[in-house]
């Protein structure tokens, strides 16, 4: 899956060339979960209704949960969507970036709610059980990543990294062991282009894209190296599945949601529901032949069944 955030950042060098190796992780933490139940009745539902005409403000990742809802992370923790409407973790209401879901939880960078015990920033947190157990690996206190892809089956991660700390200067890491440590990834082959985002491959653990207004490139030695995935320009985000890719292109004020099967070098178009100049696509999700799209206007929608649904219009829930 993808990070996604569309800001671009234009490279003409590579600038990791002085950064060390692998970086110690923070001081390890047990994970923190709320007390479960002890009796033999079922566990209660720790998410609440949302209530009709609440605002969701920023929407910093997006995925589908194994049970196949939808979850958004935003400003004050996780919300997902049900049958009858939108529904949020009543704990660990944290505000998340770079979220992004692997195949039995997620990883999440970004800052702890007001009552947790967690220092600012979380550095890099997985989280199982739907977001009420959350693992600190490393990095808390030190790092936001606003950039973050993750592996949907490998979990390797890369990032990019905007404010130093106290190891690491500014660029892009890679981490296979799930966060622990970090090590810069090269980045040859990206000078001179634009960069807008990050996607991780969804089981080839040193498989990364980064994409923007230069089109895709990719790389398959963790970022290292990298050459030109297509000759399709202007990529304003993309999301990765086993054997597959999805991107959105701007072309003029229009949007094409392409989707690029890996084994047989095919290409299929995906007609986007309609958008206006304030709704431009940030996030993008593939999973089983689902889409859910997630626009700069907060606005939430998901593909099924060969038809687009609008779960959030500009952030408002009905």
């Amino acid at each position: 899956m993808k990070r996604k955030l569309f800001v671009p950042m234009f490279l003409t060098t590579v600038f990791l060339a002085s950064c060390g190796g692998a970086t110690p992780a923070s001081e390890s933490k047990e994970p923190v979960t709320e007390e479960k139940e002890t009796s033999t009745e079922q566990v209660p539902d720790r998410w609440t209704a949302t209530k009709t005409g609440i605002v969701v403000s920023h929407i910093h990742g997006a995925g589908f949960w194994p049970d196949g809802r939808p979850v958004i992370a935003t400003h004050t923790g996780l919300m997902e969507f049900r049958e009858d409407g939108w529904y949020e973790l009543s704990s660990n209401r944290h505000d998340y970036m770079g979220f992004e879901l692997v195949k039995d939880g997620f990883y999440a960078s970004g800052h702890p709610a007001q009552d947790s015990p967690y220092k600012n920033p979380l550095g890099v947190v997985r989280g199982t059980d739907k977001g009420e157990t959350l693992d600190i690996r490393s990095l808390e206190g030190e790092a936001d990543f606003h950039y973050m892809s993750a592996g949907f089956e490998s979990e390797s991660l890369y990032v990019y990294l905007e404010t130093a700390t106290s190891e690491l200067e500014p660029g892009f890491y890679r981490s296979l062991d799930g966060g622990t440590s970090f090590e810069p990834m090269e980045m040859d082959g990206i000078e001179g282009r634009g960069i807008a985002g990050i996607t991780a491959d969804a089981s080839e653990p040193k498989r990364v894209f980064v994409y923007g207004p230069d089109g895709i490139l990719v790389s398959d030695d963790g970022g290292d190296t990298f050459e030109a995935f297509n000759n399709q320009g202007n990529i304003v985000t993309m999301a990765a599945a086993k054997g597959q890719l999805a991107y959105i292109a701007k072309t003029g004020t229009s949007f094409d949601l392409v989707v690029s099967d890996l084994t047989d070098e095919t290409e299929t178009t995906v007609e986007l529901p309609s958008l206006n100049a304030d709704s431009v696509p940030i996030e993008l999700v593939s999973q089983n032949g689902r889409f859910l799209l997630a626009t700069s206007d907060n606005s939430v929608y998901v593909f099924e069944d060969e038809e687009w649904t609008q779960l959030l219009q500009a952030g408002k829930v009905k």
